[in-house]
């Protein structure tokens, strides 16, 4: 069964990173592959025509995509858009499949998500002044994906279907049309990020008190840099162990700095999604006792992508009180053990 809705919303969990002395940061897979077809028999329409377009995302074994209907306060919900600067125009409300509802831990609240495979029903009518010839159905899709372990960034793509539109005193002919896809993503972060051993150039923040600040100020401490997002369902549930070892640590020398990274992968015209997300973060933070300073997601993201390369959330990275990284931390016995080592001696 499939439902519709009528407004259009188009639409990334943690472990933590476990001691890695291998150079590059780990290529992340994308676990979603979308195409876009026509349902339609005839090769060529008419202006004023109908036609179902259809957006299909094949899922990985053990990921999830978010339902456009997400509630807000949990991962992002999947945005699908007809761009309206082009000759075709949404006749109907997209019809969607029904998702799976779970009530996740981490955010307190019920999930709604598809796994395997997700169809996507687009009823699309052709514009009365569409120009004969080729012509191309373009759909942008804004989503997130997560398994149980890590979210990925929301991720930006636009899809396209070739349909050849006849002169409108043209009838319609027949033959089978089944639409190419044309895939593009927006640009994928470079994989750029230094590596164990490696110095961590100083880099400038904002905290979440709007306060300028400086890495060079944690000089001398073991820092964690915990790279994380309020979408981010695995990043929240590692917050009570952070809070142990904070606790513990702290005392010793050891410093959590949260990296918020709200916005890691979103494009430019989300800006006002961002506002609000940010002070979600904080309120987040503040709520479930992440004392610790954390850089709000407009200084964290850039330093996120340009200087450590992060891919997925959480991220989470040990750096040594002269400034070196130790380790990306992959399990939090991994971060327990290393913690142990370092500062258990101490008092």
């Amino acid at each position: 069964m499939q439902r519709k809705i009528t407004i259009m919303m188009a639409t990334l969990t943690l472990a933590l990173p476990m001691p890695m002395l291998s150079a590059a940061a780990q290529e992340i897979d994308n676990p979603i592959t979308w195409s876009l077809t026509t349902s339609a028999q005839p090769r060529s329409f008419k202006p004023g025509d109908k036609i179902t377009v259809i957006l299909t995302a094949k899922i990985e074994e053990g990921w999830h995509l978010y339902s456009p209907d997400q509630q807000p306060g949990g991962p992002i919900p999947t945005r699908i858009v007809v761009p309206a600067d082009q000759p075709f125009k949404l006749a109907e409300p997209i019809d969607l499949p029904v998702p799976r509802s779970e009530i996740d831990p981490n955010f307190n609240l019920e999930t709604q998500f598809y796994e395997d495979e997700a169809t996507f029903s687009l009823p699309i009518v052709i514009a009365a002044d569409a120009p004969a010839g080729k012509q191309e159905v373009r759909v942008n899709v804004s989503f997130q994906t997560c398994n149980g372990e890590k979210c990925l960034p929301p991720k930006h793509l636009k899809l396209t279907a070739e349909i050849s539109i006849a002169a409108a005193e043209q009838s319609h002919q027949s033959a089978t049309a089944q639409a190419p896809l044309k895939q593009s993503a927006s640009a994928d972060a470079q994989k750029t990020g230094i590596t164990v051993g490696a110095q961590v150039p100083d880099f400038a923040f904002t905290d979440f008190d709007d306060k300028p600040r400086k890495f060079s100020e944690f000089r001398g401490k073991y820092v964690l840099l915990d790279f994380w997002a309020t979408w981010c369902g695995p990043c929240l549930g590692d917050i009570p162990h952070l809070k142990e070892l904070h606790e513990k640590y702290q005392t010793r020398g050891f410093e959590i700095l949260g990296m918020d990274s709200e916005t890691l992968g979103q494009d430019p015209e989300n800006a006002q999604e961002a506002k609000e997300t940010q002070a979600r973060a904080r309120k987040v933070a503040a709520a479930k006792g992440a004392t610790w300073i954390h850089a709000n997601d407009r200084t964290a993201v850039p330093v996120a992508v340009k200087t450590f390369g992060v891919e997925s959330l959480p991220t989470k990275i040990l750096i040594d009180p002269q400034g070196k990284i130790i380790a990306r931390i992959k399990q939090g016995a991994d971060l327990d053990q290393l913690l142990s080592s370092l500062l258990g001696g101490k008092q």
